[in-house]
């Protein structure tokens, strides 16, 4: 966990368990600190010094608090956020963004401060991953490729308010960190799953020929996944290896450090979000992409058909 020397106090929104999760992990901070959280359990505020208030309206009118961290979701989570950016207050929402919360963002005569929450960040296989992009050993990303199989039962069956499974917004998500390149069309199919359950796959095409297969099966007791595979200009990767070939033709595989799971990354993230602007435009920019992505996703997975990507 990296930390910084500033002080931002934060309001917490949004149902019990997720907020309480955030309540706890940044209790644990310095510069990130927890000061209200509308629970209507207040045991879960006073545990660690958190004062607890029963309406959010209270937070929005509450000055010393430099941060709203909107966990919400569907209509109460959007309602927060409109509320929040007409006051012009700073809002955290966690990734993906919807449409409407994109408009509200690009269509303010003063850009509001909205800082985005990526959960995909505090995954070890896709930092890896993305580290050996990064470090230019694989040359360019050509072809990527990941599969999951999540839970039997209901959580299967279980979306996020983007219409897709939680995990697959998440590996859609890592996915434009990875490619680098705009994605340019989308083919979705339904897969065959446990029981009634069906699954998708997802093909995408980018720009600079860069493809991507996704899969989601909803046929395990346990989270299982292949993680990322990358075949790029120069070298490959798979489950903590990068793969190069020798001058004598052979294929010499490297194994990687695993890194560690640093659930406080995605704070560190939101830092740099609000004292860097440059970064902060970035992110915008990004999430801008994975929702008109998600958005292709839907649109092709109803109509079976490869759907363009809005730009």
């Amino acid at each position: 966990m990296v930390t910084s020397t500033q002080r931002l106090s934060v309001g917490l929104v949004g149902p019990g368990g997720p907020a309480r999760f955030h309540l706890q992990r940044l209790s644990l901070r310095t510069d990130l600190v927890p000061v209200a959280i509308v629970d209507g359990r207040p045991l879960a505020g006073e545990s660690v010094g958190c004062r607890v208030v029963a309406d959010y309206r209270e937070l929005l009118d509450d000055e010393s608090i430099d941060l709203l961290l909107i966990i919400a979701t569907g209509a109460g989570r959007l309602e927060t956020v409109r509320r929040a950016i007409d006051l012009g207050r700073p809002v955290v929402v966690p990734s993906p963004l919807s449409e409407l919360e994109m408009t509200l963002v690009t269509e303010s005569e003063s850009p509001p401060r909205l800082l985005v929450l990526s959960n995909c960040l505090a995954d070890d296989d896709f930092q890896a991953a993305l580290a050996q992009v990064h470090s230019g050993r694989l040359g360019e990303p050509q072809t990527l490729a990941h599969s999951t199989w999540g839970f039997v039962g209901s959580g299967a069956a279980a979306t996020s308010d983007a219409g897709l499974p939680p995990c697959v917004v998440d590996r859609l998500e890592q996915l434009l960190f990875l490619a680098g390149v705009d994605p340019l069309s989308v083919s979705t199919r339904h897969l065959a799953g446990a029981g009634e359950l069906q699954g998708i796959g997802i093909a995408i095409r980018f720009s600079g020929g860069v493809t991507a297969d996704l899969e989601y099966h909803p046929s395990s007791l346990v989270p299982l996944a292949s993680g990322w595979v990358i075949a790029g200009t120069c070298g490959g990767y798979r489950d903590f290896e990068l793969f190069t070939l020798t001058g004598d033709g052979e294929v010499f595989g490297t194994p990687l450090e695993s890194p560690s799971i640093d659930l406080d990354r995605v704070y560190d993230d939101l830092i740099v979000q609000w004292d860097d602007a440059a970064y902060h435009r970035d992110v915008l920019d990004r999430a801008g992409r994975l929702v008109r992505l998600v958005a292709a996703v839907r649109r092709s997975l109803e109509r079976g058909t490869e759907v363009a990507v809005e730009s």
